[in-house]
């Protein structure tokens, strides 16, 4: 394990530590949270203090991240459609965001109506699935800039889609939501903070974000500062003055999903992680990743074969091994029959006979998809 120190950079959850860098990440490919290939030569480290792994919030960190939002594309291989999520036994789709706010609404007992406000709408997915789960509710949304206004406003019972900063959003609310937004964010325990005083009394915060110990991918998304586990994203929003009320890596897959409040005394000081677990943890996920490309590499050079899955994953897979990947395989109706990266996408039942297809992600979540997909002439691979 190579390690560095990471100039002065200074911790972005704990403000008391500076960043160790895991100098083996510079050499990996990256991709965009929009799922495009990215240049190898970002830099990725852990706080000396306490443990959390974030990005360098330097000016090659902010060149880039500029670069990246100026030309993005919401769930571009899907014409804007959500990314659906799968139940790992049947492979039925599902919206993430309803599946995600309906797990909400009945663990958190949300009343009947009320004030929404959800950070970085985007195109208004997470809007629109509120609207299904809680229609008595009002929302609005937030963004930097206005290229969905049309698309969100349009939502019944919208208000309105703020663009600029959060504090200048009128009024209060009784949820906030930041869906894979706070990862983004290069001071988070900055904009937390400003989001605590936009809560009504008794509102709730919902945040969502990758979990990177179950998706050693999430590593390599260029435009996230922060690569959160739920010590890490706990001890932001502590030293934000919140209380915790639930945090779950079971709501949805390979994500944490947690709320909060406003503390209603003084929050003490969490304690800090385990900083060598953590370094040991990192440098075993740059090395499976490492490994799993040279896996494609060494089955691609045999003949081209298939690739699962068309977001993060199979973006830097496809980016690393070229010309190997025939064409793509994907459960998400929305994407299939379309083509990615210039290859046809097939659903599962649709791959030609004789096929062989890489499924690139987690191993405990591959060997799930092998086990269900698996049918006469099609062989599905995981990651060794």
């Amino acid at each position: 394990m190579a390690a560095t120190v990471a100039g002065e950079a200074a911790c972005g959850i704990c403000g008391g530590g500076t960043l160790e860098e895991m100098a083996d990440y510079r050499v990996l490919r990256r991709v965009t949270s929009d799922c495009r290939a990215w240049p190898a030569g970002g830099r990725l480290g852990v706080c000396r203090a306490c443990g959390a792994v974030q990005k360098p919030a330097d000016d090659a960190f902010l060149a880039d991240i500029d670069a990246i939002y100026k030309s993005y594309t919401i769930y571009h291989q899907a014409a804007g459609a959500e990314q659906a999520v799968f139940e790992q036994s049947s492979g039925l789709p599902a919206s993430r965001s309803v599946r995600l706010l309906e797990t909400f609404r009945d663990r958190a007992g949300l009343k009947s109506s009320g004030r929404m406000l959800d950070v970085g709408c985007g195109n208004g997915a997470t809007i629109r699935a509120f609207g299904q789960v809680a229609p008595g509710w009002t929302k609005a949304g937030t963004e930097f800039d206005g290229k969905y206004r049309a698309e969100v406003e349009s939502i019944p019972n919208t208000e309105s889609l703020h663009v600029g900063s959060v504090q200048e959003v009128p009024g209060t609310f009784d949820v906030i939501t930041m869906i894979h937004v706070l990862e983004h964010i290069v001071d988070p325990v900055d904009v937390l903070t400003t989001l605590r005083g936009k809560l009504a009394s008794g509102g709730l915060l919902l945040i969502e974000v990758p979990h990177h110990p179950a998706n050693p991918f999430e590593l390599l998304i260029a435009d996230h500062r922060s690569h959160f586990t739920a010590d890490s994203l706990v001890r932001a929003l502590s030293a934000a003055g919140y209380e915790i009320v639930s945090v779950a890596e079971d709501w949805i897959p390979k994500e944490l999903s947690v709320v909060a409040r406003p503390a209603r005394a003084a929050v003490p000081a969490p304690s800090l992680g385990d900083v060598t677990a953590a370094r040991q943890r990192i440098a075993g996920s740059l090395a499976w990743l490492r490994s799993t490309a040279e896996q494609l590499r060494r089955l691609g050079a045999d003949a081209p074969l298939g690739l699962f899955g068309t977001s993060i994953a199979g973006t830097w897979l496809a980016a690393e091994v070229g010309d190997a990947i025939a064409f793509f395989v994907d459960e998400d109706p929305n994407r299939v029959g379309r083509t990615y990266l210039g290859k046809p996408v097939h659903a599962p039942a649709d791959v030609p006979a004789g096929s062989r297809v890489f499924v690139g992600l987690p191993p405990a979540v591959a060997a799930g998809i092998c086990g269900r997909l698996a049918r006469p002439g099609v062989t599905f691979l995981p990651p060794a």
